[in-house]
């Protein structure tokens, strides 16, 4: 993902959902990106200052980009700094209640998945054979084609939001959703979540 499409990203996830990010915690993945001190600026002035939010924690896989947040008082770490526990992240133990939102940028390959025990935001696609695991929500600024389990916990109350529906089946709580590619939806920003004990899609963000 270019830089540029890192900015878009941002800018189409706060005119869309922005309020949500409002006073809560943060975690973003930097992935492979070489890190510079006016990225970080970009980022602030783009996203965090604008979002209401706070980064609990960056991971770069560049060791270059995590001294460098660690030299200016960040929280770095490579790899999330977790296990991976029944499918999703576990940064705490079980009874704490609150997770920091992860944020991903990039696309999500085949083979590739993620798991978080707090809400995912995906900047980027999300492809066939990739996988989404949250406790919470999810939310993919791209292409949605891969597959998406929100609330793997059992949470019924959580959403799934995608710039573009292009998956046949989006899980939610303990609720399948199947789509058809006729559906008026495909190809569309969509809003997914259960009402009436069944997952129901609707215009972004309407629903």
């Amino acid at each position: 993902m270019s830089e540029r499409e890192m900015l878009e990203g941002f800018e189409t996830l706060l005119s869309t959902g922005g309020r949500l990010l409002k006073g809560n915690n943060v975690e973003i993945d930097l992935q492979t990106r070489a890190f510079k001190p006016e990225l970080l600026l970009k980022i602030w002035k783009n996203f965090i200052e604008p979002a209401g939010c706070t980064v609990s924690r960056w991971i770069a896989a560049d060791g270059g980009a995590r001294e460098l947040l660690v030299r200016m008082g960040f929280c770095a770490s490579a790899d999330g700094g977790f296990p991976l526990k029944n499918g999703y992240r576990g940064e705490r133990e079980a009874e704490e209640k609150s997770f920091p939102g992860f944020v991903y940028f990039g696309t999500l390959r085949g083979g590739q998945s993620i798991g978080h025990n707090g809400d995912i935001v995906v900047i980027g696609n999300v492809n066939q054979g990739a996988e989404i695991a949250a406790k919470g929500n999810v939310t993919v600024i791209g292409r949605l084609n891969g597959l998406v389990h929100a609330g793997c916990g059992g949470d019924d109350g959580v959403a799934v939001v995608a710039r573009s529906l292009e998956t046949g089946q989006v899980r939610i709580g303990t609720k399948l959703g199947i789509i058809d590619r006729n559906s008026p939806f495909w190809g569309r920003a969509v809003t997914l979540k259960i009402n009436d004990n069944e997952v129901q899609v609707a215009p972004w963000p309407e629903l």
